[in-house]
């Protein structure tokens, strides 16, 4: 089976670094931004041979490593792991599956444009499709921001999960409890 997924980068236009807690968590947060034409892509090609194969095209990096092996110490496919592991256990009850998960992103991480944030999106949504996962945009969202600042401690706000989510131009308020409203 082979899945393939697409997400937009973005441009803050107004409110950055009010989407960063504790800030909006205390007073609420208010971002403007909208998607561009460059993209964050992922492909999931499910394999028969035991094996789980991470490329990142842009980077030029790839890992490959029995199924059965221990996925914590590849600290440079942080992101794609992070994913994997999260979608396997979740919403294929543990079972991991052999794969070779590509990505490629349209703009170099610490670009300004939210390319980590887009690829942990992306990877999601391919991750949804392969497992028919019961997710919304705004369970998406979350569950990317979860992913990049808590599992992999990388530092930033909400609205580049967001924005890769639900794409477009869009105002959006984070408040505390990771409440979040997307207008549109």
């Amino acid at each position: 089976m082979i899945v393939k997924a697409r997400a937009p980068l973005r441009l803050g236009l107004a409110g950055g670094g009010t989407d960063v807690s504790p800030y909006c968590d205390v007073h609420g947060g208010a971002v403007l931004n909208a998607t561009i034409d460059r993209y964050a892509y992922a492909v999931i090609k499910t394999l028969n041979e035991p094996v789980i194969r991470f490329k990142a095209t842009d980077r030029e990096t790839e890992l490959e490593i029995n199924i059965n092996d221990d996925l914590s110490d590849f600290p440079e496919h942080c992101l794609h792991i992070a994913v994997y592991k999260e979608m396997v256990e979740k919403y294929n009850d543990g079972e991991r599956v052999a794969l070779e998960l590509n990505t490629n992103v349209d703009a170099p991480v610490g670009s300004g444009l939210g390319s980590s944030s887009t690829l942990v999106v992306v990877m999601i949504r391919a991750f949804v499709e392969l497992f028919n996962a019961p997710l919304d945009d705004y369970d998406i969202a979350q569950l990317a921001f979860k992913i990049e600042r808590q599992d992999c401690g990388l530092q930033g706000g909400r609205q580049d999960q967001f924005a890769a989510t639900f794409g477009g131009f869009n105002y959006m308020e984070f408040y505390a409890d990771n409440r979040s409203i997307i207008n549109p």
